[in-house]
C-alpha cells in the first residue's frame, strides 16, 4: 500500500518512491508546460530548433537533474558523515547528443567535471566522490551505454 508523502509516494516498507510529472504541449513553438507538485516549469528549445528559447530544453534538464542530484546526494552524504567538512560541491556537466541516419537522436557521453572542496585527503576525497556517483539516483537510472567521464575540477 502507497502512502502519500509530500515529495513523492513512499510504500509503508521505505523501499519504493513513486514520482509524478505532468505535461503539456503549449501551442508557442516548442514550449511545455511542465507540473511537478506544486512547481511549475516550461521546457522548451531554441530558437535555432524552432522553439522560443524560453526554458532549458529537455536534454539540459536532464543534465540538470544529474548534476541536481550529485549535489543533493553529496549533501546527504556530509549530513551523515560531518567530518567530511564539505565546503563546496559543484559539477560541470556536458552531454554529447548522436543522431542517427533514422533521424532518432540520444545522449551517447556524459561528462562530469567536479569542483570539490573538503576537510579529506585527496584519497578520501575520491572515495566521497564515488560514493556520491554510487547513491546518486538519477545516476543509476541512466542507460549504460551512455559512457560517463568524471574529471577532477583541479585536474584538467
Amino acid at each position: 500500500m502507497l502512502v502519500e508523502n509530500a515529495n513523492s509516494k513512499l510504500n509503508a516498507g521505505g523501499k519504493q518512491m513513486a514520482y509524478k510529472v505532468e505535461t503539456e504541449l503549449r501551442k508557442i513553438g516548442a514550449q511545455v508546460k511542465v507540473q511537478v507538485r506544486e512547481h511549475t516549469f516550461l521546457a522548451d528549445e531554441p530558437l535555432s530548433l524552432k522553439g522560443t528559447d524560453a526554458g532549458p530544453n529537455p536534454v539540459e534538464y536532464l543534465l540538470s537533474a544529474l548534476g541536481g542530484c550529485l549535489s543533493i546526494t553529496a549533501a546527504d552524504i556530509n549530513s551523515r558523515h560531518p567530518e567530511i567538512g564539505l565546503e563546496k560541491f559543484e559539477t560541470e556537466i556536458k552531454g554529447r547528443v548522436r543522431r542517427f541516419s533514422d533521424k532518432t537522436s540520444k545522449l551517447d557521453q556524459i561528462s562530469i567535471k567536479f569542483n570539490v572542496v573538503s576537510q579529506l585527503d585527496e584519497k578520501q576525497q575520491h572515495a566521497f566522490i564515488k560514493s556520491v556517483i554510487k547513491y546518486c539516483t538519477v545516476h543509476a537510472s541512466l542507460d549504460k551505454e551512455i559512457k560517463i567521464n568524471y574529471l577532477d575540477g583541479d585536474k584538467q
